[in-house]
């Protein structure tokens, strides 16, 4: 539903949906819960207008967790959320500069798979 429209996304998110979503993703280790949490939070991260940045920065240090996986669809849309969230201003990208992405993104530079 968040990727539908900015508007039904904003609307999950005032639910507060991402609250859920992150704690699914540290609580399991099944491919396909983190596979699909992952699709969740790049959905919830994307759109113009970008999403409020206090909800959504959240899902940083999972998101920063996350781009370390073996899988190659936990990798590509984490990479995309990551992307949705540096869109924003500078102090949106400092928050997610103190994160540390960068070593693991770097490392994927040289991934196999062209999605990631």
């Amino acid at each position: 539903i968040a990727g539908d429209s900015v508007r039904a996304r904003d609307f999950v998110l005032a639910q507060g949906a991402l609250q859920g979503v992150l704690k699914n993703l540290q609580h399991s280790s099944k491919v396909s819960m983190l596979r699909n949490g992952v699709w969740a939070l790049s959905n919830f991260c994307r759109g113009k207008p970008a999403p409020d940045f206090s909800l959504v920065s959240q899902a940083i240090p999972t998101l920063v967790q996350m781009i370390q996986s073996s899988d190659t669809e936990v990798l590509t849309d984490s990479c995309w959320a990551l992307s949705y969230l540096s869109g924003g201003d500078s102090p949106a990208i400092e928050t997610l500069l103190r994160a540390s992405p960068l070593p693991p993104l770097l490392s994927l530079l040289a991934h196999h798979a062209t999605s990631v």
